[in-house]
């Protein structure tokens, strides 16, 4: 079938690999058993020109071409630099087979589609003359690639099979193929996860101004779309936004407050990129969000406030350098560094500790701090990685009077993010927390083992973190949005063993979350927006029992 579209021009390698597919997922498996099983025989017997099938000599051009290309298949990014190296290193020929310059090609035109940034591209096509951009030279090399595998395939061979002569050769063409299937850089649209996520009506204000406006991204740009960078290889929560194109933003809830937030200002008629200093109560929104990974919840908030007009402030906490690396370059391609800050640190106590993150290979959107209670320390199936820890009270500006809400998926480290936070709910300055309380159980351990000193019945964790809320005049909610019985629960959490009995519920599921808000007077944009984030009904008692 394969050799059946190829000689028809009705695919290319590229764009084969780019579809979805995952096609050359698989064959990179059977590739690896092939070679292991001692490669050719399968293409000779096919007729498959040697060359092909050859490794390179040690110390040739060819042998440092498959240097770089080993390399670009572990993740480590092959830039031209490398190319020129490789090629013009030694004056050996160059290698005869075509797949092998055809590799290097795309390898090279994969590293540089992931460094392009959008403004950077728009810049230079309207600059006549202008050199290429990362972008443009992304799509020379990827063209390259593909004609010099078309090629490759096209020589007259006795009955040559593409996909024998793929399987056998040496030079790593299925993998390079395979990384295409992982684009770094996603289209997101803020109508589609409305839809998607049903987080509003049909016919609300926002989906409709998202619908109106025209795509689009950059530092000027208001749109409905934003660009988002996501891992380059196979990660789980990368795989799903490439597959599904929503955000991976679990907490549904805080979704629902920002909606909220838009709804009213396009009410107000807030103006776009600006808060309107008579309806600044309408016009601007402040929250901090505490592990937010790649930035799937906070890249679509800023996305759909700055549609709606509103000044929004926010802070990031990511512990994994790489995620916050990527989160930094949405932010930059998308124009909302002004209004959006990322930090690389675990959020906590602070006070100059480094904590240990830990997550299972292909994981690394569910690292937690290492308490050596993680399911495995193999270092084989984990990943280990250093992190400063920050404290609330050390980085929420002082020019702050309030944070909206803080928004928290730090995997078992709510307790001590608010003890970080302490002086902060002292003065009152948080209005709202939002929490996962099946992230939260993994920093829980039960009364039994480690119970409250001064309340013997109840876990010291669920103590300590009510005591801390409650310390902020916070008053504590659980909150069911998931299916069956108990769906749209609102229920008011008194004490801590109020907490411990969500924990210890065998119903307990992730659509089940901790949600506080404060009874203070100058919180009136969390208090406006609590009963949407609790999917409750404007006017309504926020209390609800839920599905029978």
């Amino acid at each position: 079938a394969l050799d059946v579209l190829l000689k028809a021009g009705k695919v290319s390698f590229p764009a084969l690999a780019a579809s979805g597919w995952m096609t050359f997922f698989q064959m990179s498996s059977l590739r690896s058993t092939a070679q292991r099983r001692g490669g050719g025989g399968a293409a000779e017997a096919s007729g498959a020109s040697a060359e092909c099938l050859q490794p390179p000599t040690p110390g040739s051009t060819a042998s440092r071409m498959m240097e770089a290309l080993t390399r670009a298949i572990t993740y480590s990014p092959v830039g031209a630099s490398d190319a020129v190296a490789a090629l013009l290193g030694g004056s050996e020929d160059l290698p005869r087979c075509g797949l092998a310059r055809a590799a290097l090609a795309l390898a090279v035109g994969y590293a540089a589609k992931q460094h392009s940034v959008l403004p950077e591209e728009a810049i230079h096509a309207q600059v006549p003359g202008a050199a290429q951009g990362p972008g443009a030279e992304a799509k020379s090399f990827m063209d390259m690639g593909a004609k010099w595998l078309e090629q490759e395939f096209s020589k007259p061979k006795s009955g040559v099979n593409a996909l024998a002569l793929l399987l056998a050769t040496p030079w790593p063409v299925v993998e390079v193929l395979e990384l295409l299937s992982h684009p770094g850089r996603i289209n997101m649209s803020v109508a589609e996860a409305i839809q998607g996520i049903s987080i509003t009506p049909e016919g609300h204000p926002l989906l409709t101004r998202a619908l109106a406006v025209p795509s689009g991204s950059g530092v000027d740009a208001v749109s409905g779309s934003y660009i988002f960078r996501v891992n380059p290889y196979r990660e789980m929560v990368s795989d799903m936004v490439r597959y599904t194109r929503l955000p991976f933003c679990g907490l549904r809830p805080f979704m629902r407050m920002v909606a909220d937030v838009a709804l009213r200002a396009i009410e107000a008629g807030c103006p776009t990129g600006a808060g309107n200093t008579k309806s600044a109560e309408l016009c601007e929104f402040t929250f901090v969000e505490g592990g937010p990974h790649l930035g799937d919840c906070a890249l679509w908030a800023a996305t759909a406030l700055r549609l709606a007009g509103v000044q929004m402030k926010a802070i990031a906490f990511e512990p994994l350098p790489d995620a916050s690396s990527l989160f930094q370059q949405s932010v930059a391609e998308n124009g909302m560094a002004g209004s959006l800050a990322v930090r690389t640190a675990a959020l906590g106590r602070g006070g100059g500790r480094t904590v240990e993150m830990i997550y299972f290979h292909g994981h690394n959107g569910q690292a937690t701090v290492n308490e050596k209670d993680f399911p495995s320390q193999n270092k084989q199936e984990v990943v280990t990685i250093p992190a400063p820890e920050a404290a609330l009270d050390d980085e929420v500006p002082s020019t702050w009077p309030l944070l909206d809400t803080l928004k928290l998926s730090v995997n078992g480290a709510e307790r001590h993010t608010m003890a970080g936070a302490r002086r902060l709910l002292s003065q009152r300055r948080i209005c709202s927390v939002l929490m996962h309380a099946t992230k939260c159980k993994r920093g829980r351990r039960p009364a039994s083992e480690d119970p409250a000193p001064s309340m013997p019945n109840a876990s010291k964790f669920s103590f300590e973190l009510m005591q801390y809320l409650q310390e902020g005049n916070l008053e504590v909610f659980e909150h069911n949005d998931g299916h069956g019985k108990g769906y749209g629960r609102v229920r008011r959490l008194n004490d801590a063993i109020d907490m411990d009995g969500i924990f210890d519920d065998p119903a307990l599921t992730e659509q089940v979350y901790f949600l506080a808000l404060s009874r203070e007077k100058h919180c009136t944009r969390a208090q406006r927006h609590f009963h949407a984030a609790a999917g409750r009904p404007e006017g309504t008692a926020l209390e609800d029992p839920g599905q029978p």
